[in-house]
Formats: C-alpha cells, structure tokens, sequence
C-alpha cells in the first residue's frame, strides 16, 4: 500500500510516495542499504520524491532514506492556507 509521505531532514522538506522493496527496481542496493542501517525497517523508499531546500527543489525517480535521520514524518497531503488573501 502506497502512502503520501512528508519529511522533514533537517532544512530539507521531501514529499513522495512511500513504497515497499518489493516494488523498488533495485533489491541489491536496498539490501545494501539495509545491511548498513540496521534492517529493512529502518530504510524508507520514496517514489517520486521532492526534495526541497529553501527556495531549490528537486525531482528524484527514487529516494532512500535512513529513517533514523528523519525528524518527522507526515502522511497525507500539504496545504496552506491564507493565500486567499493574494487573490485579485
């Protein structure tokens, strides 16, 4: 089952679709990288992720992540208000 994610590492937001190894391209890479951070559980996979710093943003296929290094995780969507007030 896919999720929405939203995470936070350090000034970095990242937004993507949370997957399963079993729907990543690259079991080896994903053993290796479990291997090194502890187990499977501990090894998020984003796809169609967005990595976003201040003003930058960039596109990312496929993204792993330590989930140690992660300060917060949201599921669901991101919305702001009060831009309604910009409206003309």
């Amino acid at each position: 089952m896919r999720h929405q994610r939203i995470v936070f590492l350090g000034e970095r937001i990242i937004l993507g679709d949370e997957i399963g190894p079993d729907e990543f391209h690259d079991l080896e890479t994903f053993r290796r990288c479990a291997a090194q951070w502890g187990g499977p559980e501990n090894v998020l996979i984003l796809r169609n992720a967005t990595v976003s710093e201040g003003g930058l943003e960039e596109k990312l296929e496929y993204l792993l992540i330590n989930r140690a290094e992660i300060m917060a995780l949201g599921l669901g969507g991101l919305s702001v208000s009060g831009l309604e007030a910009l409206r003309p």
